[in-house]
């Protein structure tokens, strides 16, 4: 079971990083246009040479695509899309001085740069990305001598807009749909965590918690009846020895089902574990015996589609009085019901009427 939990989470791993680079070639293409747009903004002002213009044709336009082929045909294309993060660092890095610092778009591609790195989920690579991006901007700095004009004019704000306004909403809805479906597997797990595996009835911790909460409106509800029934296989470990634990299971969920169908729907149904299931009946011993009788006949009835097997149960009952009561003495009472049960030739039900 270990190691099957083992390579479920390495499946898993392993599916996350043959999905990255896809998930990350669209993000990619959109940040570098949204933030070329910028840059060209800053270079028409400065009024700079084709070597800058060939430079931003390529980040803006060409390395996304290139950064995919890369990834594409790579043995070992995680590897590689780590390393093309690292190349979007020195892009964005290697910009801020030859905008001259200009300061809006030298800021937003730093921004750009880092958080697009947190949002691949690949630990410690955003803080990684932005030393190679300072030590980028440090390198081209003293090889180029570039200016320092870090004023920032409409002009460039106007040409920053597409960058702030189109990417980082695109990133927030992206953010979104992610915190959406975190939400959505949190309420299945939830739901999942109260379920007993097998049959999908409630665990029997869900089915002590509901419990208990019923009995804690009990006595001062005038008008609430309730009927605790223990419900216990016949030599369920015969089935098991003969047929297999494989057809052992499928009897259990044939018989949950059996009894999911014939209590009410206020019924509160649980799997204590093994071959016992419990039942909290909201209704009178007679009521709940009548469904204990129609389970018992429909158990002996019932067709598993399986050659030779067949099984009966046994019941217990124990319907509460007007006097409070535990949980524990309440389940008490129904366990002895069904030891007399059992006693008295299985296959049968006993039930008491508590004081």
């Amino acid at each position: 079971m270990r190691l099957a939990r083992q390579s479920n989470h390495s499946s898993k791993q392993l599916s996350h990083v043959n999905r990255l680079p896809k998930a990350i070639y669209p993000m990619r293409i959109l940040g570098m246009l949204m933030a070329g747009i910028a840059i060209a903004a800053v270079l028409i002002e400065l009024k700079v040479g084709i070597g800058y213009w060939l430079w931003l044709a390529f980040s803006g336009l060409l390395w996304p695509h290139l950064a995919f082929q890369l990834t594409r045909f790579s043995q070992q294309p995680f590897k590689t899309e780590k390393l093309n993060l690292m190349m979007d660092s020195v892009i964005a890095g290697s910009w801020v001085p030859l905008m001259g610092f200009n300061l809006l778009p030298s800021v937003l591609l730093i921004m750009l740069n880092v958080t697009d790195k947190v949002n691949t989920a690949i630990k410690g690579i955003w803080w990684k990305a932005f030393i190679v991006s300072m030590v980028t901007v440090l390198l081209v700095s003293l090889l180029f001598s570039t200016p320092f004009l870090p004023q920032t004019s409409h002009f460039v704000i106007i040409g920053c807009l597409p960058l702030i306004i189109i990417h980082f909403t695109v990133v927030s809805f992206n953010a979104h749909r992610l915190i959406n479906r975190v939400q959505q597997q949190n309420r299945l797990l939830n739901k999942l965590s109260q379920q007993d595996d097998l049959t999908t009835l409630d665990n029997r911790r869900t089915w002590q918690h509901k419990t208990q909460n019923l009995l804690d409106k009990y006595p001062s509800d005038q008008h609430q009846v309730l009927t605790l029934m223990l419900i216990d296989f016949d030599q369920f470990k015969s089935i098991n020895d003969k047929f297999g634990h494989a057809v052992g299971d499928d009897v259990l969920i044939h018989v949950a089902q059996i009894i999911n169908d014939a209590c009410p729907d206020k019924a509160l149904i649980g799997r204590l574990g093994g071959d016992e299931f419990i039942v909290v009946i909201p209704d009178d011993l007679k009521a709940a015996t009548k469904i204990a009788r129609r389970i018992n006949t429909d158990v002996n009835q019932h067709d598993f589609h399986i050659t030779d097997v067949s099984c009966t149960v046994s019941i217990g009952l124990a319907a509460l009085g007007r006097q409070s009561i535990d949980i524990r003495h309440w389940y008490e009472a129904a366990d002895k019901a069904l030891y007399e049960a059992k006693v008295s030739g299985r296959n049968t039900l006993v039930a008491q009427q508590l004081d």
